[in-house]
């Protein structure tokens, strides 16, 4: 907490009661007192944690430390600058992308200013600061509710860093709305910034000295260590019990203020919070603050309520830590059982290679890096199985042995240019065509526009990037719809002396296991988009399909121009969710990424230039998939059909073709746009293609131009 606002509890309960009292915090008189604070129900304790509870041993398993590295990297340090307000605060995530602190740091929006929160501010086992930390902004526009009453405030924190990291990859604590998750003699502990310091914990002689039914506070002692305003409040099983929100400093029968050194002040003035001795604090109980904050938040923002509960229900750091050591495989499973028509859509191939992922967290003090396990799974006809847990006796038949070989890579987040508001996007001038004719373009109807993800900043619906634009689907959560220039004139392996290779443009040392972690555009709201753990924890059933393609638009004159594109084609915008055997043709029959190699031939050899409108077929029949997102599981509709159409320079105008894949069709073409007799069943009408898009998009124009009657005609 910030000096001027330490005015709560005492040296022992009734005393404390009494001044609540006398300060309108409580009432004798039945009156709901004005804290009515909350607690929270966090992690599930084990049966050694639960039978320590029930008394007051101050001894903890050691794992507990552990469960300490895992929280603190949702716990950051708030950097309060508003007009005419400076100071320091704590905060921490309680659903993806929203921060809690205390609404006397935050008493409004306006308030917020140009705050910031700070994550990973710590000293090392060496006792170095780190160069590493993430700072965000805060961005109350999206989201701000408080609650004067419980004195809590959340705020929503921008989608990236000063450095481009994703907030989203932070994860969350988790706020339970049961109680009695702490009772009076057990102890609790603060991870805290106190003062704007590095983050301190403080795990010595926190006893809990008041917890009643019906109040809605929490008061324990902290003899040895002082609070932070906005911390978060933990019993022995690392579960939140509170929101820090005020304490007492220690004073003697004059009313001086002790302080650390051995001395005594008279005021305050001058001090910090690092430079007195505190004796109880006052903490907001989760489960009160959990009733408030949906209420306010279906007040005010509806469209956040789901997320917000989802994250109260599970899906936090410490939950999915804890499921993922239990049971690796098993944490990424399903809820519920699913239909047999999910089944199929899930895409099960534990028959043939390439199975599920499983990822961990190595930690470290400069943060953690999930590293994703690719479960090769293979069935080896006539070994022996044998566990290392039995006899080396061989059975009396050759089994087939279940052999899992684990491909561990690293997800690392590509470069990634900032600036996104000064991308141009797609050209409908790109091509050179006669009387400076533009390109015809798919126009979104009436019905298009009512499923259209709109721009926070209400300036339409067109996500624009290098060389590219994307058109996204609100509620599928997917982009509706694609246009990208293609210039192969400018596509060069080495420029300015360096490498255009994908690793070289990502960033990654070129012999590096690195794989690329996509990231979420800040300029639409995040729950219209599904972000990179769908994919990384769906067990292994899906591609992160690019649907522009990645080659197609990393070309350009400088290099900070191609590396831009590059990293523009790795937001989740740009994603679809693909099998294996579709999106990659070396891994099964010639498909979409067949076809994208086939486009890249035609355009090289002949037109050099190209337009190229790509999106899924939304049917109302696709089928779903029980998954997980930021949030904890998500259950999303797979599509199943993708389409592409590919506009030229002809000879009297723009020339276009149009193609509907599904996961058995082939790809097209050796010269220019010639189509043999295999590709004929994958060329379709243009006309055909738009009835498929429910109204969604005019082809009309494109239409005009389209060559299917030639091809077939000939």
């Amino acid at each position: 907490m910030m000096v001027g606002t330490m005015l709560l509890s005492n040296l022992d309960p009734e005393r404390r009661l009494a001044e609540l009292e006398r300060a309108g915090t409580a009432t004798a008189s039945g009156e709901a007192p004005r804290y009515s604070f909350l607690t929270a129900q966090g992690q599930s304790a084990t049966p050694l944690e639960q039978e320590a509870l029930l008394g007051t041993n101050n001894l903890v398993e050691m794992s507990f430390l552990d469960r300490c590295r895992v929280v603190r990297e949702c716990i950051g340090r708030i950097r309060v600058q508003a007009e005419g307000r400076r100071g320091w605060a704590t905060g921490f995530l309680i659903a993806p992308g929203l921060l809690l602190t205390n609404q006397h740091v935050f008493p409004n929006g306006e308030a917020v200013g140009a705050s910031r929160v700070e994550f990973g501010y710590w000293y090392d086992v060496a006792g170095q600061l780190p160069r590493g930390t993430e700072e965000f902004a805060l961005d109350p526009a999206s989201f701000f509710v408080a609650d004067e009453e419980l004195d809590f405030a959340v705020v929503a924190v921008s989608a990236r860093s000063a450095t481009g990291s994703d907030i989203a990859g932070r994860g969350h604590l988790r706020l339970i709305r049961q109680t009695g998750k702490v009772k009076k003699g057990e102890f609790v502990t603060i991870l805290q910034h106190p003062d704007g310091d590095p983050m301190r914990i403080a795990l010595r002689e926190n006893e809990v000295t008041r917890v009643e039914d019906g109040e809605s506070v929490i008061w324990y002692a902290a003899d040895t260590a002082h609070g932070s305003s906005g911390a978060p409040v933990f019993n022995d099983s690392l579960q939140l019990v509170a929101l820090h929100a005020s304490g007492r400093i220690q004073r003697d029968s004059r009313g001086q203020y002790a302080r650390r050194d051995g001395t005594w002040a008279e005021s305050l003035e001058g001090l910090s919070e690092g430079d007195v001795i505190w004796e109880a604090n006052v903490g907001v109980r989760v489960s009160r603050i959990c009733e408030s904050l949906l209420t306010l938040a279906r007040q005010r923002f509806p469209t956040r309520v789901t997320t917000i509960e989802a994250a109260m229900d599970g899906g936090d750091v410490l939950g999915r830590t804890v499921a993922r050591l239990k049971d690796p495989v098993a944490a990424f499973q399903p809820a519920t059982a699913p239909t047999p028509e999910e089944t199929e859509a899930m895409a099960d191939r534990t028959t043939q290679p390439g199975a599920g992922m499983i990822g961990t967290a190595l930690g470290n003090d400069g943060g953690g890096v999930v590293v994703p396990l690719r479960l090769r799974v293979t069935l080896e006809p006539g070994a022996i199985a044998v566990s290392p847990a039995m006899s080396p006796e061989p059975s009396r038949a050759a089994l087939p042995v279940l052999r899992i070989e684990e491909e561990a890579f690293e997800l690392r987040t590509p470069v990634v240019y900032d600036g996104l508001e000064e991308r141009k996007g797609f050209d409908s001038h790109f091509l050179e065509l006669p009387g400076g004719k533009s390109v015809p373009v798919p126009k979104v109807t009436a019905a298009g526009r009512k499923v259209l993800a709109p721009l926070l900043d209400g300036s339409g619906a067109e996500l624009k990037y290098r060389h590219f634009s994307v058109w996204m689907h609100r509620e599928r959560r997917l982009a509706l719809f694609t246009a990208a220039n293609v210039d192969w004139r400018k596509r060069r392996k080495t420029v300015e002396g360096k490498s255009t290779a994908r690793k070289a443009l990502a960033g990654f040392p070129p012999e590096s296991n690195f794989a690329e972690l996509w990231v979420d555009d800040p300029r639409i709201d995040a729950r219209h988009q599904l972000p990179d753990a769908f994919y990384s924890e769906d067990r292994g059933a899906f591609d992160k399909g690019h649907i522009v393609r990645r080659d197609d638009v990393c070309w350009g004159s400088t290099y900070e121009e191609i590396q831009m594109a590059n990293g523009d084609t790795f937001h989740v915008t740009n994603c679809s969710p693909q099998v294996k055997p579709f999106n990659q043709g070396a891994h099964g029959e010639e498909n979409w990424g067949d076809l994208e190699d086939y486009i890249e031939k035609a355009t090289k050899q002949d037109a050099e230039k190209a337009c190229v409108f790509a999106g899924p077929i939304f049917g109302p029949d696709d089928r779903w998939f029980r998954g997980k997102d930021e949030a904890g599981p998500a259950r999303i509709q797979i599509p199943r059909r993708f389409w592409k159409l590919v506009v030229v320079a002809g000879e009297g105008g723009p020339a276009a073709y149009g193609f509907l894949l599904e996961q058995d069709v082939r790809s097209i073409t050796e010269k220019e746009f010639y189509v043999t007799d295999e590709w004929l069943g994958a060329l379709k009408p243009i006309g055909e293609i738009a009835s498929l898009l429910r109204g969604w998009l005019d082809l009309s124009a494109v239409e005009a131009c389209d060559q299917h009657g030639a091809v077939v005609g000939s």
